[in-house]
């Protein structure tokens, strides 16, 4: 049976999202949260923008993108652009997986 367009562009939708160290620690970390709400709002702001991304350039194995958000660290009253970018990556194994990594690092090891 052949695959049709649409299931091609929804495939990389249903792989799992892991994000570097480094990338966790910036784009979705906070010192001192008042609520875990706003972790959590942060970690879906970077995959949803992650998403966007990716649907409008499928193909492409790797994506830089960005987002402004509060800093990890100090006054959440100014937000800063940090710069990101999304790895379409197979490991050894076969399993496919998207990796979230600051824009200067490499995405996670396969394994």
């Amino acid at each position: 049976m052949p695959v049709t367009d649409n299931e091609i562009a929804t495939k990389p939708l249903k792989l799992p999202v892991v994000l570097t160290p480094r990338a966790w620690q910036e784009a979705v970390h906070l010192e001192d949260p008042q609520h875990l709400t706003e972790i959590v709002n942060r970690l879906g702001d970077v995959v949803l923008t992650a998403y966007r991304e990716l649907n409008f350039q499928p193909d492409q194995p790797q994506i830089e993108f960005g987002l402004y958000r509060f800093p990890p660290r100090g006054d959440r009253f100014e937000r800063v652009w940090l710069e990101l970018k999304l790895h379409q990556v197979e490991s050894e194994t076969g399993t496919a997986y998207l990796c979230i990594s600051l824009r200067d690092e490499a995405p996670m090891p396969r394994s």
